[in-house]
């Protein structure tokens, strides 16, 4: 059991109390919980602009080291205990799935300045790409992936997958520059 759970057990908790129990991997599981349904290829119209502010804004609190801000009036917003134990659960059941997978390694990737100011690069480039509000499609979902790619290798500290989203990223840029170079051939 959790921390998050052990202290859903004594009651409700609020949101900042949430926040705070999570950490530095708020960051990281806010960024997958927003960025996970950009990768559809399916959007709603309208949501990418806002979707990648507020994935950079996250992205640079993550960097700085700074708790995720929450609006004075959401602070004290209380959460179900209920709630909360169901939805610990149900993550819970999914990360251990995933741990197969993503697992702390090349840590270096995740902790060492520079990469760090990489890792923050990675998240604002991709965001921003996904901000634009283009009618194509798979505009939102190629960087899409890269954020997510990225956010797990924080979550776990998985220097692979973090090494995965600069990859993706190369990819990401050479899919943005062969639409761009597409547009001015035909405009």
């Amino acid at each position: 059991m959790d921390l998050l759970q052990l202290e859903a057990i004594k009651g409700d908790l609020t949101l900042r109390r949430i926040v705070d129990i999570l950490g530095e991997e708020c960051h990281a599981v806010l960024l997958l919980f927003i960025a996970i349904p950009s990768i559809f290829p399916v959007q709603i119209p309208g949501l990418s602009t806002p979707v990648g502010i507020i994935i950079s804004a996250v992205a640079i609190m993550l960097y700085m080291h700074r708790p995720p801000w929450i609006p004075r009036r959401y602070e004290t917003l209380k959460i179900s205990a209920k709630v909360v134990i169901r939805v610990s659960e149900i993550a819970e059941r999914i990360w251990k799935k995933l741990s197969r997978v993503v697992k702390e390694r090349w840590v270096f990737l995740h902790d060492g300045s520079f990469f760090r100011m990489l890792n923050l690069m990675i998240f604002v480039v991709n965001a921003c790409l996904l901000a634009l509000p283009l009618p194509i499609p798979f505009t939102n979902t190629v960087p899409g992936i890269a954020i997510v790619l990225c956010a797990l290798g924080h979550v776990e500290k998985d220097g692979l997958f973090i090494l995965l989203s600069y990859l993706w990223t190369l990819l990401v840029i050479a899919f943005f520059t062969s639409l761009a170079m597409g547009a001015k051939h035909f405009f």
